[in-house]
């Protein structure tokens, strides 16, 4: 049975937090997009989930919340910028708009 059309859903997004039986299960029976965050994932695991098949989708929200330029660091190796838990949610622009990008 395939739980992506009895429930009509575009996507599932799920954080895993370290249960790969369940995450293999979950793979199993969703048979539409899934989108997978690993909160903490080495830089060099990104995209292991897409080309493992476990996932359509990587998320990295504070990743990327923390680096407006993202993609680029990855492509050249640059260091990443690490993420202020303090300023999230934080009511001004501190934490969203103020993290360094590459020179």
């Amino acid at each position: 049975m395939s739980v992506t059309t009895s429930t009509g859903l575009a996507y599932l997004h799920i954080m895993h937090q370290g249960d790969e039986a369940l995450l293999a299960d979950i793979r199993r029976l969703w048979k539409g997009t899934l989108v997978l965050n690993r909160p903490g994932r080495p830089r060099e695991q990104i995209g292991a989930d897409v080309e493992a098949g476990l996932a359509e989708v990587e998320a990295y929200g504070q990743m990327v919340l923390a680096n407006p330029d993202f993609v680029t660091r990855l492509k050249t190796n640059a260091s990443i910028n690490p993420a202020d838990r303090s300023t999230f949610f934080g009511g001004n622009a501190t934490g969203y708009t103020d993290y360094s990008t590459l020179d």
